[in-house]
């Protein structure tokens, strides 16, 4: 063979291995591999590329981080000192310490109905992915839409009260270091707006990074409950020490409903508070690696946790608080715990507890940050809301930054309704728990209906899945309505509960932004955009190596026509 002759062949065969690794390294990077990675694709980005996406986040979160995902979501310790209020104001000790049992031990069936739809679909998106896939074409785009709306409200309008919740707290302290000192409402929203500028900074950063927090993040949980517990148990005064009657059996109606039953049903308002979140792995389910299993453990195990954790901090609280209830829950420090902590451990150790629940509250609203930023771009990389095309660009990091600001702004517009009244901020509160268990609803209502549902690998049998799934519909229905009753049985204006009034407006706007002629959702929103397809039709030579590529591994991407 001549030298010329070989030369040819040689730069014909380079040429053709030039192509090839072309190729592989384009379906590579369509399934979320980078170069210099194995070339076996991931059972995670190969689930992904069949629900239509690409991968564009990192999977940095393990089995363990993305528990923490779920119960530094919950943030079980601050939440509780938040919101004992409920329960304390309606049915005393009693209440609060059976309420907040029941409540949770009935939330597990629902944890588990959603793990199953996490588990077969494990995508950002959560919910309204899960409602597009469960719902007949006629109807999901409409559907897709509501969910995603309700879900991304919901996340971030829990994100913005537990950050006023945060902002109490260290109110709180601050009177009881300072009795002279009254916090105004523009200090309350200076301190308010301070907070989610830090939590903003602790979430624009990298996947790598947040992994690390959310695992620092369950220690810091973990102890805070501990030292909730040891703190008032070895601190507080006999004076202040309770029966055990007094904490289990005795019932007060300390509301003003006369109904003992209707004042114990409103009780359940503090672990529904206080567990919201435990299936927010679903929505770091793209940073997470084999989601299809960790995201339903996740919600499950970590609302295992706070039952048991929680009920001890519960327990805890109704032995060590004294038997004025009443006094307690109109305490002018405005948060009943924070008379607890300073009747039981004096000033310095009222305001020391207090400090780092604080602390506790922004770990917990960071990781809450999180889940609402990852909803939010989900949702704008469907094209759901106004902006897009702005808010599903990564930054640098592969980190929706843009996405956490918006969350951030969104949050600030609805801080100022604590300039308005309490009544009116607190509407939140009941709005951030109704726009999640409506979203909740919606794909199991779906899976229900529609039975076109195809399990993965968490699954609970036909037969008990489908009964979960009907008792978790009814349950959350059940607290829905809770939500919409005020505190009072004939409220003033003052008094009215006003999330009846705000979800309204939100469905209003929904559906008219949706069905308004010429620019509305219905013109250009078909529910996910499977963006893998965006890639495989650039060159059909992707295609072909990407469909090479999973079918090694036993699966298949089909085009959606």
């Amino acid at each position: 063979m001549s030298t010329s002759a070989g030369e040819a062949v040689a730069d014909t065969s380079n040429a053709s291995s030039i192509v090839r690794e072309e190729k592989v390294n384009k379906a590579k990077a369509v399934l979320g591999l980078e170069e210099g990675e194995s070339s076996s694709i991931s059972s995670d980005d190969q689930l992904l590329a069949k629900l239509g996406y690409r991968a564009e986040l990192k999977r940095e979160f393990s089995y363990f981080t993305v528990f923490g995902q779920s119960f530094g979501a919950m943030g079980v310790a601050p939440a509780i000192a938040e919101s004992i209020v409920f329960s304390l104001g309606s049915g005393g000790t009693v209440g609060m310490v059976w309420t907040y049992l029941v409540g949770c031990l009935l939330l597990i069936p629902v944890a588990f109905s959603l793990g199953e739809l996490g588990s077969s679909m494990p995508t950002s998106g959560g919910l309204y992915y899960w409602v597009a896939e469960l719902t007949p074409k006629k109807y999901r785009a409409f559907m897709c839409w509501l969910a995603g709306y309700m879900n991304t409200l919901g996340y971030i309008s829990i994100y913005a009260s537990t950050i006023y919740a945060a902002t109490l707290i260290l109110g709180a302290a601050i009177s009881i270091g300072h009795p002279e000192f009254v916090a105004s409402k523009y200090h309350n929203y200076g301190i308010f707006a301070a907070t989610i500028g830090l939590t903003f900074g602790m979430t624009c950063v990298s996947s790598a990074v947040l992994n690390k927090l959310n695992f620092c993040y369950i220690f810091v949980q973990l102890f805070m409950l501990l030292a909730t517990i040891i703190a008032l148990a070895a601190a507080t005064p006999s004076e202040y020490k309770n029966t055990a009657s007094f904490v289990f059996s005795d019932f007060q109606n300390t509301g003003f409903w006369t109904n003992n039953g209707w004042a114990f049903m409103l009780c359940f308002l503090t672990p529904v508070w206080v567990v919201s979140g435990f299936e927010s792995s679903a929505t770091i389910a793209e940073e997470a690696s084999n989601a299809a299993k960790a995201v339903p453990f996740a919600m499950v195990s970590s609302l295992v946790t706070a039952t048991i954790t929680g009920w001890a901090v519960i327990i805890t609280i109704a032995f060590c608080m004294g038997t004025d209830v009443v006094g307690i829950v109109t305490t002018p420090l405005g948060q009943p715990f924070a008379q607890i902590a300073l009747n039981s451990l004096g000033v310095k150790g009222a305001i020391a507890i207090l400090i780092f629940l604080w602390f506790s509250s922004i770990c917990n609203c960071s990781i809450l940050m999180v889940a609402a930023s990852r909803e939010t771009f989900a949702f704008a990389r469907d094209h759901g809301l106004p902006g897009s095309f702005y808010l599903r660009v990564l930054s640098a990091n592969k980190t929706p930054a843009r996405a956490v600001g918006f969350v951030a702004l969104i949050s600030l517009a609805e801080g100022l309704l604590m300039l308005v009244n309490t009544i009116a901020i607190n509407s939140i509160f009941n709005l951030a728990i109704m726009g999640l268990y409506f979203a909740y609803c919606m794909p199991l209502i779906s899976r229900i209906l529609f039975r076109n549902f195809n399990p993965g690998v968490w699954y609970m049998g036909d037969t008990l899945s489908y009964i979960s799934a009907c008792y978790s519909v009814a349950w959350m229905t059940f607290i829905f309505i809770i939500l919409l009753f005020p505190t009072y049985p004939n409220p003033t204006p003052q008094e009215m509960n006003y999330a009846v009034a705000v979800l309204g407006f939100v469905l209003v706007f929904c559906v008219a932004y949706y069905f308004v002629p010429g620019f509305g959702g219905k013109t250009f929103f078909t529910g996910p955009v499977r963006t893998i397809d965006e890639v495989l039709d650039e060159d059909p030579a992707v295609s072909e190596a990407v469909g090479r590529a999973v079918a090694q591994d036993g699966g298949s991407i089909e085009k959606e026509s």
